[in-house]
This record gives C-alpha cells, structure tokens and sequence, in this order.
C-alpha cells in the first residue's frame, strides 16, 4: 500500500472508529431517521412536485414523456424513476470510493452507471394482450460498474466489488425490499372550511379523479 493510501485508509478508519465504538456501546444510536419532502403547487399547469434539494436548490419531478410529461429537456422536469437510478449510482459511487480506500486500492478514474427496464404500461393501468395487469415499477436494473486500478490492486477489485455491494444503502434497500407506510397528514389550516383544499384553495381530486390520471 502506497503512502498516500495508508494515510486515507487511516484518515477514515480515525473518523469512523469512535462511530463504530458508539454504535456497538449503544445500538440505538445508529438508528438516524432520513427524510425527503417535496411541495405540490395547485398553481402549476403541469403535475408536478417541487423537491427540496438542499438549502437553496430544489428539484422539480414530473411526468416522464412516456408517461405523458414533457421531459426534462422541454420543462427541467425530473422523472422520478430516472432520480431512483441516480440514488443508486450515488450512493453506489460513494461506498465503492470508501470501501477502496479503506482496503488501500488506489483508483485511477472509475464511473457508475444504472439502467433500468421499466414498462410504462403498468404506471398508466394498462392491461397487456391477455387481460393481465402489468407489474408497476422496474422490471430489471443493471449496475455497470468501471474501475481502473494498477495492476498490483487487480486482484482486489473482486472483493471491492462484493464488499461495495454489502454495505451500499440504495442497493440493499432495492434488492431486499422494505416496508413502506402510507399515512394521510394534515393540511395546513388556510381559514377555508372544506377539508379537502390546498393552500391554492383548489380542491383535491376524489381518489378515483386521482386515479384517472395515470
């Protein structure tokens, strides 16, 4: 292991260390709730949703064109499928470099790329040829991954690889699955009496008006 591999790969085993002491000392400390939160604009002419991307940047998400949107190179518009792969290439990206450098594999340059096969019939409730309801989501997704290592490393990439794999938060969760719970929160009180406004004073579309749109 070169110099400047030791010193990263002991740079990081430093901060992680006293995390991992915490984290076995008291196992309820590890457990961090993540959230995510987007705003619906009754404003819009188009269906979308406005996803806070950090301080100050925000991401829009709509309709994908197969789906009836306008796409990203006509609105900006995010098709929510297309930021799932982006999740998994980042965070794929991000425990690849770790695991490299806490083994002490140089990387020259490397990339991540996702692709996913998903058939729009089953997001607009179509049925296929036989009367059948088409499965909605992802039908297959394939991590391409590209590493450029000196020949010394080579044999590592293997275990990088299965290592990477282990621990990558996005590629577990898709793989394994997990619950997902939907709960119906409130709206924020505007003065209106009906309950089934928004902020813009639009109504909200009965379930099977919701429904109609897909």
């Amino acid at each position: 292991m070169s110099d400047a591999a030791t010193v990263a790969a002991n740079t990081l085993r430093a901060k992680q260390k006293p995390l991992k002491d915490k984290y076995r000392s008291d196992p309820s400390s590890a457990l961090v709730t993540l959230s995510s939160s987007g705003s619906l604009d009754p404003t819009s002419t188009s269906l979308t949703c406005s996803l806070a991307a950090g301080q100050a940047a925000r991401k829009v998400a709509g309709l994908h064109k197969a789906a009836g949107g306008e796409g990203f190179d006509a609105s900006g518009e995010l098709c929510s499928g297309d930021m799932l792969l982006e999740s998994l290439v980042a965070c794929f990206g991000v425990t690849v470099r770790a695991v490299a450098t806490s083994l002490g594999i140089p990387m020259n340059r490397g990339s991540v790329t996702v692709e996913g096969d998903l058939d729009f019939r089953g997001t607009m409730g179509i049925k296929d040829s036989d009367g059948n309801a088409v499965p909605v989501g992802f039908k297959n997704i394939r991590l391409i991954v590209q590493l450029d290592v000196d020949e010394e490393h080579k044999s590592k990439v293997d275990k990088l690889i299965e290592l990477s794999e282990r621990y990558c938060v996005v590629l577990q969760t898709i793989r394994n699955g997990v619950n997902v719970e939907t709960k119906l929160g409130s709206v924020p009180d505007t003065g209106k009496s009906n309950e089934n406004t928004l902020d813009g004073g639009q109504d909200i579309p009965a379930n099977e008006d919701v429904l109609k749109l897909n």
